[in-house]
C-alpha cells in the first residue's frame, strides 16, 4: 500500500496480511489458521511454523469485531501511544488496520488524525495503521515511533563489552542472522552452510 511505503519491511507485512486463513505450509494439520506475525521473517504463520530461535520477535494475532487486533504488550517494536486501545479478555489491544464501519466526519469532537474516525478524548488514531500512514506523511516520518529490538541491542552491547577469551571474542546473538521460521512461507537466507562430510567417506 502506498500508505506504508518507506516503512520497515516487518510493519508492511503485519499491515498488509491477510490473517486466519489457512497456512499452505501445512494444508494437512489441524488449527492451520494463520494467526501469528513474526517480525524477523516478515511473514505471517500458523502454530506449526512458530520459529525454533526463540529470539525471534513473535506477534499473536487475535480478532475483535471482526478485525484483526494485537495487544499492546507484544508490540515492543511500535510505539502504540496515541491510538486508541480496547480492552479484550483483560488484555490492552489494537486494532491493525483502518476501520470503515462508523461513519467520519472531520468536524467531529476527536476525529482520528488520518482517517477522520470519531475517537474518545485523549487518543489520536483509530488503529495502528492510521498512526503510520499520519507520522509517514510528516517530516519526522516514522522514526519517532519505531523502537529497535532492545533484547538485540542489549546482547550486542554486551558482547562488544566483554573481554576476549582465548584469544577470540564471544559472538553476539542477533536476528540479522536469517528468519528461522519452521515451514514459514517467509524469506529465507540465501547463504547455506555446505553440508559437513562424515569422516568415514
Amino acid at each position: 500500500s502506498s500508505a506504508v511505503r518507506g516503512t520497515p519491511q516487518w510493519l508492511r507485512g503485519l499491515l498488509s496480511e491477510e490473517f486466519f486463513d489457512a497456512c499452505a505450509v501445512h494444508p494437512a494439520e489441524r488449527k492451520n489458521d494463520k494467526n501469528h506475525f513474526c517480525a524477523d521473517c516478515a511473514a505471517a504463520l500458523c502454530r506449526h511454523c512458530l520459529p525454533h530461535d526463540p529470539s525471534h520477535n513473535v506477534l499473536q494475532i487475535w480478532k475483535y469485531a471482526s478485525c484483526f487486533v494485537v495487544r499492546v504488550d507484544d508490540l515492543k517494536l511500535f510505539d502504540c501511544t496515541g491510538i486508541q486501545s480496547h480492552t479484550v479478555s483483560d488484555h490492552e489491544v489494537v486494532f491493525l488496520n483502518e476501520r470503515t464501519a462508523r461513519k467520519r466526519s472531520a468536524c467531529a469532537e476527536n476525529p482520528c488524525a488520518a482517517c477522520a474516525r470519531p475517537l474518545s478524548s485523549g487518543h489520536d488514531y483509530c488503529s495502528l495503521f492510521c498512526k503510520v500512514k499520519h507520522l509517514g506523511e510528516s517530516e519526522r516520518g516514522l522514526r519517532c515511533a519505531l523502537r529497535v529490538n532492545r533484547k538485540a541491542a542489549a546482547a550486542g552491547e554486551e558482547a562488544a563489552g566483554s573481554e576476549p577469551q582465548n584469544g577470540k571474542r564471544p559472538r553476539a546473538s542477533s536476528s540479522k542472522a536469517g528468519p528461522s521460521c519452521g515451514g514459514s512461507s517467509g524469506k529465507r537466507s540465501r547463504k547455506q552452510l555446505a553440508p559437513a562430510r562424515s569422516p568415514f567417506c
